[in-house]
């Protein structure tokens, strides 16, 4: 598949058998495409033309919207990333990899859709997603959305059993939701985006799970005002994340909602 992302085009291989090349390197997690890149599918080879930045052209050009469509509002941020994937990347070969990260890339994608998610972009080996609207309803669905996709690590573990046991290895995400204010709109010709704070809070509150041992965290903003949100969850007291002098206040999701 190759999809536009906020920042550009990007190839996925969704898990093929015979898996496919990027200017003769097995792609295993998502490629940013640049002008001329070389893909190879089976016995075909295709040339991509289609970077902005390079001389493409988008359906719309930059000077069909202007910067005023850049606004800060209320979100709710979603951020997942494959735990160990370093380790991944080292005991398997990118034929068994690529297959494992495609069925993670499409199951997530379904999983966000459902649930009423914007996908902003796949970054290698992360996904970061958002709602802009924040009310009750819409951080069950991201709590949900969260569930869900830790019911996709399952399945990527029960279909690829046979390659992950035999090296003794296993498919974890850890997840994190956040509530806050962030940039929203077109940053460049090429860039539509979210930027601010929250977003960056976002990654960090995701990076806890390891040290935590849990696989979702949310934040106090996330939770504040709803009721039903906070009996699904317990607190891990407040913890420091790099580059906040303040301790952040984090729950962990232990209950999944009716």
């Amino acid at each position: 598949m190759i999809r536009r992302q906020n920042d550009g085009f990007w190839f996925f291989d969704l898990g093929s058998s015979n898996g496919s090349l990027l200017n003769g390197r097995r792609v295993t997690t998502a490629q940013r495409l640049k002008n001329g890149d070389l893909i190879q599918i089976g016995s075909h080879q295709l040339r991509f033309q289609g970077d902005p930045q390079e001389g493409g052209t988008f359906d719309t050009t930059f000077g069909d919207r202007t910067l005023v469509e850049v606004q800060s509002r209320e979100v709710i941020l979603l951020v997942s990333d494959i735990q160990g994937f370093t380790a991944l990347s080292e005991k398997l070969a990118p034929e068994q990899l690529a297959p494992i990260i495609g069925t993670w890339y499409a199951e997530t994608e379904r999983v966000l859709e459902t649930h009423g998610a914007n996908l902003d972009k796949f970054i290698g080996d992360c996904v970061l997603a958002y709602w802009l609207d924040t009310s009750p309803a819409s951080r069950l669905a991201a709590v949900k959305t969260a569930v869900a996709m830790r019911q996709v690590c399952q399945q990527v573990n029960q279909t690829h059993q046979a390659t992950l046991d035999a090296l003794g290895l296993s498919f974890q995400t850890g997840a994190a939701l956040h509530r806050g204010s962030a940039a929203y709109g077109a940053m460049s010709a090429s860039e539509f985006t979210l930027l601010g704070d929250a977003v960056n809070l976002a990654f960090r509150l995701e990076s806890l799970t390891r040290d935590l041992g849990k696989e979702i965290l949310v934040s106090a903003e996330f939770l504040h005002t709803w009721e039903e949100g906070h009996s699904l969850c317990e607190s891990c007291g407040p913890r420091q994340v790099k580059g906040r002098a303040e301790a952040v206040e984090v729950f962990s999701l232990e209950r999944s909602p009716a």
